[in-house]
């Protein structure tokens, strides 16, 4: 999939609207569906127990209610629901806004088969918004998320060191500024509709210079 242009959102009128003030957001546009909710669970918990001020910002409802149950009940057990601000299902022309609110993501990805074939649009946007993304290295995450230039990589699993690449973010703002700006550039201009179409183009006229060739043989 390429990125769509992206469109600079309000990220202050949604901060102001939920009450997050200047804390730390971090961004988790999601339907559960794509990972473990245990090991989300269990990152912010880590994150928390060394970023209290931090607030996990989610955006999306489960596709399967019983995934959404799961997480929430798991946060309850953290003791740390007012830590969690759920935002819900947002309307299309919204979701700049609530993208711009977050000072990273995280972008979960479980190890399967399926995971490792897609190519996902929820990530390809939030990086086109030059959002720094931390993503578990599955498939194609890998080729949008080069570590330590576009975002941070993370084992596929690994709940701490997933905590560890968000506490890393949340104190180094140089470093979330840099990686945003490389996320943006890279989907600009490697991954954009525009740069995938030209490449396409290329494939076919190479092919077809190549059957003509044959041809006249």
């Amino acid at each position: 999939n390429g990125a769509a242009p992206a469109i600079r959102g309000d990220g202050a009128r949604i901060r102001g609207a939920l009450g997050l003030g200047e804390r730390p957001v971090i961004l988790l546009v999601t339907r559960f569906f794509e990972f473990d909710v245990a090991r989300v669970a269990a990152a912010f918990a880590q994150v928390h127990a060394q970023a209290p001020e931090a607030r996990l910002l989610v955006v999306g409802e489960a596709l399967y209610p019983a995934e959404g149950a799961a997480f929430y009940r798991l946060i309850d057990e953290a003791g740390l629901r007012e830590a969690v601000v759920t935002a819900g299902w947002v309307p299309l022309a919204e979701l700049p806004d609530y993208v711009a609110a977050g000072d990273l993501a995280i972008y979960p990805y479980d190890d399967t088969l399926v995971n490792r074939t897609k190519c996902s649009v929820k990530l390809a946007g939030l990086l086109a918004a030059g959002v720094p993304v931390v993503a578990e290295a599955v498939g194609q995450n890998t080729e949008y998320v080069r570590d330590g230039h576009s975002g941070l990589c993370t084992p596929s699993g690994d709940a701490a060191a997933l905590a560890e690449a968000c506490l890393r973010l949340i104190g180094d703002a140089a470093l979330r500024a840099r990686l945003g700006a490389a996320a943006a550039d890279l989907m600009r201009t490697t991954y954009s509709w525009e740069a995938l179409a030209e490449e396409l183009l290329g494939l076919y006229a190479r092919v077809l210079a190549g059957r003509r060739a044959g041809a006249a043989r």
